[in-house]
């Protein structure tokens, strides 16, 4: 039987981003509204706000076809017991962020379980790349989409579907890094799943080799989250190059201001870096038969929304088969000895920034729209 003096709230986020995401908008919600419970899936940053959480970052360690492939039968039971939940426990609104591949067979699982509910959808699908039919299909089941992009909107809105843009989470990052050659910290950040921690940490690794093998006066630097923590740690316990792998927030900001260079897994955090004005290198690997699939149907050339939105590499990427060692020693070696190179990069984000950045908080407009549902 539904609470009448509470509004029951599920927010799904399998991704670290999300999660972050997920975190920061429940914490404004709350500013407003008291009367609200929260349970759902997501990470660490959403544990604290969440009755209960279903399920954890740490269950979802797959990317790309192949390997979510074989994680199939695992997800198809997450979705199950998750739907079966939500419609046991009647929530007043579902909020989905990012993850598209796991997020959308949820929601149409709940409508074809006839949930009636409202239903939200933060980040959309990248339908401007590749797959634009999940456009279509998106507009089928979820009743408003939050958009990080101002180009997005229109793929929604062709088929109806009511798109918000919010603009990015980047917004919060203020302490920006000054490029100079005094900075002696190295950034590696390897990704927020251990499917991708294991296939790119090999380069990390050829990094530090490098760096030893020129005797370099560096302290490396490796960001990460508790669940994948212990993991890192033990990679790296017998580097002979001082290693601060930390999960505090406050020290990594402190850090990053401190900091040279950054070897980045694509995705969120390459925009974080690159609003940061951290000079980087971008690394990407799936699996091969991944990557033909892909290829056969992908419309743009580069992974960073920057090199995309302006149609050329401002910041290096090595993806998939491009990835071999003597290729990202190379463009690694670049990376810490070319000072010009470094500050182009950064002068050419910043003017691409300007134009994808709100004067106001994502966090603030999705909840003055997130309330007319509660």
């Amino acid at each position: 039987m539904k609470n009448n003096n509470k509004k029951k709230i599920f927010i799904c986020a399998t991704e670290q981003s999300g999660d972050n995401i997920g975190s920061k908008i429940i914490k404004e919600l709350k500013k407003e509204k008291t009367n609200i419970i929260i349970d759902g899936v997501g990470g660490f940053s959403m544990k604290s706000f969440q009755r209960n959480q279903i399920y954890s970052l740490k269950e979802f360690k797959s990317i790309g076809i192949i390997e979510v492939l074989f994680s199939l039968l695992k997800y198809l039971r997450m979705i199950n017991i998750i739907s079966n939940y939500i419609i046991k426990n009647n929530y007043d609104l579902i909020i989905t962020i990012d993850s598209p591949d796991f997020n959308y067979p949820l929601i149409k699982k709940l409508r074809k379980k006839k949930y009636k509910g409202k239903i939200i959808q933060i980040v959309a699908p990248s339908v401007w790349a590749w797959r634009a039919n999940r456009a279509k299909k998106f507009a089928e089941v979820f009743d408003e989409i939050y958009t990080l992009f101002p180009f997005e909107n229109k793929f929604f809105e062709k088929y109806n579907l009511k798109s918000t843009y919010i603009g990015h989470p980047i917004f919060d990052i203020k302490k920006l890094t000054k490029v100079s050659k005094n900075n002696k910290i190295i950034a590696f950040l390897p990704g927020s799943r251990l499917g991708e921690i294991n296939k790119l940490f090999k380069y990390f690794e050829l990094a530090y080799e490098y760096l030893i093998l020129h005797k370099s006066k560096y302290i490396i630097l490796i960001p990460t989250l508790p669940h994948l923590e212990k993991e890192i740690k033990s990679k790296t316990k017998n580097w002979k190059i001082k290693t601060i792998v930390t999960t505090d927030n406050k020290k990594i900001e402190k850090l990053f201001l401190k900091t040279k260079i950054a070897l980045v897994c694509s995705g969120t955090a390459s925009l974080e870096i690159a609003k940061r004005n951290i000079p980087q290198l971008i690394l990407y690997k799936l699996n091969y038969i991944t990557e033909i699939i892909i290829n056969c149907f992908i419309k743009i050339k580069f992974a960073n929304i920057i090199n995309i939105l302006e149609q050329r590499m401002i910041i290096p990427e090595l993806l998939n088969s491009k990835l071999k060692n003597e290729i990202f020693l190379k463009k690694f070696k670049k990376l810490l000895l070319d000072e010009s190179a470094n500050k182009k990069q950064i002068k050419e984000i910043n003017k691409v920034l300007k134009n994808i950045e709100l004067s106001r908080s994502p966090y603030k407009i999705a909840v003055h729209s997130i309330k007319k549902y509660l």
